[in-house]
């Protein structure tokens, strides 16, 4: 089975590379991997690519497109911030065995943003309903806007596609707030996306994973801002691959390991060198105690 995976990211901008010749260097990173990136600089208005005909392509959203449907959501007061609590009913939702534990409980809008809760998100579409969502994603001009797979799963390998390109350029609109939403609502939903902190950075992002009809498929959406406060980068990665766990310990080490490549965040400080081996002083031997005649 086949699963492709989409990183968008945005972190402060250090240095300045050429994107053609940068593209091999960040192809490596891939490491043999089939997928596509690309690195927006706000800054310099660069843009480091791999695979641009990827990147051109539209794809499900999957769960990353919980970010606008829950911006929405707020936006329109059917979710409140202070009172989006909502009860895990089994009997409405069945769970299945894939599930993970995390879905089969009470859920806040963030807690099933970080989690990719399925259930919940359908419980807003229907809350929300399909003129209201198909208006809003008109406005945001978000992907094709087509909700026509219907409420449960129209995000999920179905009728909305959305590019790499259309996801940053969402992304970035909705960070500078120019998508007509509260900033209190941009706040919230950014600081229910925190993915890594670390002194030197924070990345907020968005895993999403879909089933295609040749295997199956994983997105993150996100960004990355330096602690500093310099500025931000905007990266955007969908990755092949065969399951989740496969993805699990490299989707966002190749964001990541890119990023260091281009200069934009620190790369990990070298592992200390192994202590010498202790030599043990050769072994002395007490000479024997030769009897002498008196």
């Amino acid at each position: 089975m086949r699963r492709v995976s989409l990183v968008v990211l945005v972190a402060v901008v250090a240095v300045m590379l050429s994107p053609v010749a940068s593209a091999a260097m960040l192809a490596g990173q891939f490491k043999n991997r089939y997928g596509a990136l690309e690195i927006y600089d706000p800054q310099s208005k660069l843009s480091f690519r791999v695979n641009t005909p990827r990147l051109s392509e539209r794809l499900p959203p999957c769960s990353t497109y919980l970010i606008p449907h829950f911006a929405i959501a707020l936006g329109t007061g059917v979710l409140k911030d202070s009172d989006s609590l909502v009860a895990f009913d089994p009997a409405k939702h069945p769970s299945s065995e894939l599930w993970p534990a995390s879905w089969k409980r009470d859920q806040t809008f963030d807690s099933a943003l970080r989690n990719s809760v399925q259930w919940y998100a359908q419980e807003v579409s229907t809350r929300m309903g399909a003129a209201r969502i198909q208006q809003n994603l008109k406005r945001i001009k978000y992907g094709n806007a087509d909700i026509s797979g219907g409420l449960n799963n129209f995000w999920m390998s179905s009728s909305l596609r959305v590019t790499s390109f259309e996801q940053l350029d969402f992304l970035r609109a909705f960070r500078d707030g120019k998508l007509g939403f509260n900033p209190r609502v941009t706040k919230t939903l950014q600081e229910a996306l925190v993915v890594e902190r670390t002194p030197e950075y924070t990345i907020f992002g968005k895993y999403g994973s879909c089933p295609m009809p040749d295997g199956s498929y994983i997105r993150l959406a996100g960004r990355l801002r330096r602690t500093s406060g310099q500025g931000v980068w905007c990266p955007a990665l969908n990755l092949d691959g065969k399951s989740l766990a496969d993805f699990a310990g490299v989707r966002l080490g190749i964001v990541k390991g890119s990023m260091q490549e281009l200069g934009f965040i620190p790369a990990p400080p070298p592992p200390l060198p192994a202590p010498a081996p202790t030599v043990a002083p050769p072994a002395t031997t007490t000479p024997a105690v030769e009897p002498v005649a008196g």
